[in-house]
C-alpha cells in the first residue's frame, strides 16, 4: 500500500510538471544559426573533417561524406548531433564540435510613428529583445501613432505569408499588469501605424488636423475641446460632419452641442476616420472644399450673396472641384447646385442659389 501511494504521488507531480511544460510559451532565440552564419567545425580524433563552413541562403552548408546539412533554425549542438549521425557510417562513435566564428545579422525593422523615425535595429547574439523593449529604444511613440493597431510583422517560413501579432502597449499607458512577451525574431517588422485624421475647421480657435485611435473614436465635443474650443460666435447648433461612404458619396450630419445639462450634449456624433467637421459662425457663410481659400465670409446685415459669388470670394475653383457638385448645407438639409454651365457663352443662371446666413457651401474634388 505504501508502494501504491508513493507511485500515485509521483504520477501526480510528473503529470503536473508536463502540464506546466505544455503551458509555458515558447520563446523565440537569437542564438539559432541563420544564413551568414560562419562555423569552425572539429571531429574528435578525425582532423581530416575539420573546417570552417558558411551557413548559405538557404540554410544548409555542404560537409564531406555527409552532403548537405540542414543549419538554419537549429542550435550549434544540433547540427553537431546530425553530423554525428551522418559520420557515424564512416567513423566509429564520432564527436563533433561547432563554435560559431561569425553571427550574421540579425536585424529587425520599426517602421511608423516612432519618435526617432523608422529604423533598423540588431538583435543581441545571445539575448532576445521585446517589442516594448525596442519601441524604448526608438524613443517611443511620436504623438500621431495609433496605439490600439500597433503590431509585429512576421514572416511564416512555411507558407511564405506576413502574420500580423497584435502587441498591447497598454503598459505605456500605466497598465502594469500587461506582461511583456512579445520577443522580436530576426526579420521582424514592428509597425506602429499613424491614426486616422479628421480635419476641424471653421470656428474653432485652432483649425487643424487631428489623429484619432481607430479602435476609440471620440465624440464630437472631444474634437472641438481638442480643436481650441468654440470662437464667440459659433452656431453650436449646425455643426457639418462631411463624411465619404464607402462607395465615394459623400453625406452631412448635423451635430449640437447646446446642452440641456451639464455636459451632456443631445446630439453629439461619434466621429469617424476621415470625417471633416466644420463650425459654421451664426452669422456668416462659410465656404470650403476645393476652392483656392476656404473661408469665412462675414457680409454686411441684409447683403445677398449668391453661391458662385461666395466661391469667387474665396479664390474660385481649384482643378480638381467639381463644379457641378456644389453642396449648400443648410441645417439638415443638402441642396445640389450644379455651376458647371454658369460661365457657358449663354450664361445660366438660374441654379445658381441665393445663400442664407449659417449655410456652408461645399465643393467636392472631382472622380474623373
Amino acid at each position: 500500500m505504501k508502494h501504491l501511494l508513493h507511485a500515485i504521488i509521483l504520477g501526480f507531480i510528473l503529470q503536473m510538471t508536463m502540464q506546466g511544460q505544455e503551458g509555458s510559451i515558447q520563446q523565440p532565440s537569437t542564438s539559432q544559426l541563420r544564413p551568414g552564419d560562419t562555423l569552425q567545425i572539429s571531429v574528435f580524433r578525425a582532423p581530416e573533417f575539420d573546417r570552417s563552413v558558411r551557413v548559405e541562403e538557404d540554410g544548409f552548408f555542404s560537409f564531406p561524406l555527409c552532403g548537405e546539412i540542414e543549419a538554419a533554425n537549429h542550435s550549434p549542438r544540433e547540427v553537431a548531433r546530425f553530423l554525428e549521425e551522418k559520420l557515424s557510417t564512416q567513423l566509429a562513435d564520432p564527436h563533433v564540435d561547432i563554435f560559431v566564428t561569425h553571427w550574421g545579422p540579425r536585424t529587425v525593422y520599426l517602421l511608423g510613428e516612432f519618435r526617432s523615425g523608422s529604423m533598423s535595429k540588431e538583435l543581441p547574439t545571445y539575448g532576445r529583445l521585446t517589442a516594448l523593449q525596442a519601441i524604448s529604444a526608438a524613443g517611443g511613440f511620436s504623438e500621431s501613432a495609433d496605439l490600439a493597431n500597433v503590431a509585429i510583422l512576421r514572416q511564416n517560413k512555411t507558407t511564405g505569408k506576413y502574420e500580423r501579432i497584435p502587441v498591447d502597449v497598454s503598459v505605456l499607458l500605466g497598465n502594469a499588469g500587461v506582461v511583456d512577451e512579445c520577443y522580436l525574431m530576426p526579420e521582424d517588422t514592428l509597425l506602429a501605424p499613424r491614426a486616422a485624421v479628421v480635419l476641424v475647421s471653421g470656428q474653432v480657435n485652432n483649425p487643424t488636423l487631428i489623429n484619432i485611435e481607430t479602435k476609440r473614436p471620440p465624440h464630437l465635443s472631444e474634437l472641438v475641446v481638442r480643436a481650441g474650443g468654440l470662437k464667440n460666435g459659433a452656431n453650436i447648433d449646425s455643426i457639418a460632419i462631411i463624411r465619404t461612404l464607402g462607395n465615394g458619396e459623400r453625406t452631412t450630419l448635423i451635430g449640437s452641442l447646446r446642452s440641456t445639462e451639464p455636459g451632456i450634449y443631445e446630439n453629439d456624433p461619434i466621429i469617424n476616420p476621415g470625417d471633416h467637421v466644420l463650425v459654421p459662425a451664426a452669422d456668416s457663410i462659410f465656404v470650403t472644399g476645393s476652392v483656392a481659400n476656404p473661408r469665412t465670409l462675414d457680409l454686411p446685415p441684409e447683403t445677398i450673396v449668391t453661391v458662385s459669388q461666395a466661391i469667387t470670394l474665396a479664390g474660385g475653383f481649384k482643378n480638381v472641384a467639381s463644379q457641378s457638385n456644389v453642396v449648400v448645407i443648410r441645417g439638415s438639409e443638402r441642396i445640389r447646385v450644379d455651376l458647371s454651365k454658369l460661365y457657358a457663352k449663354a450664361g445660366n443662371l438660374e441654379n445658381d442659389l441665393p445663400l442664407q446666413y449659417g449655410d456652408i457651401v461645399f465643393v467636392p474634388e472631382s472622380f474623373w
